[in-house]
């Protein structure tokens, strides 16, 4: 069974646009992403205004909550893609983002490059750590 399988919590979400760094879900933020065995991924992040005040990526969600489902894999030199299949943020509906991950013993973390040519880096760690 590969290592990722299982629950991770969100610890830290930072979007990179124009040179800024910015915490678009503040800097307590919530989610989780679910990896199953047989190659399935999805990940549920809540963006709470009052947390938030900059401007998200997720502009076009009105439920405060942003998910994404797709499947993953591990390529031959070692890293892990997602391939993203559905998103309720509608730049990555029905498109695939590539998201490279470091992994240790608790942490991963996913970089991707946003629609807008932004960096999305997401940290994450093992739900039962």
């Amino acid at each position: 069974m590969d290592s990722l399988v299982g629950a991770w919590e969100l610890e830290d979400f930072t979007l990179t646009r124009e040179g800024t760094v910015v915490h678009p879900l503040g800097e307590c933020p919530s989610g989780m992403l679910l990896y199953t065995a047989d190659g399935w991924m999805s990940a549920l992040l809540t963006v709470n205004a009052d947390d938030a005040p900059v401007a998200s990526p997720f502009e076009e969600t009105a439920s405060g909550t942003v998910a994404y489902a797709g499947r993953w894999e591990r390529e031959a030199d070692g890293p892990v893609v997602h391939r993203l299949q559905a998103s309720h943020y509608t730049p990555w509906t029905g498109t695939a983002l590539v998201r490279d991950v470091r992994l240790n013993q608790a942490e991963l973390e996913l970089t991707a490059a946003g629609p807008d040519e932004s960096l999305l880096r997401l940290r994450w760690r093992r739900a039962d750590a």
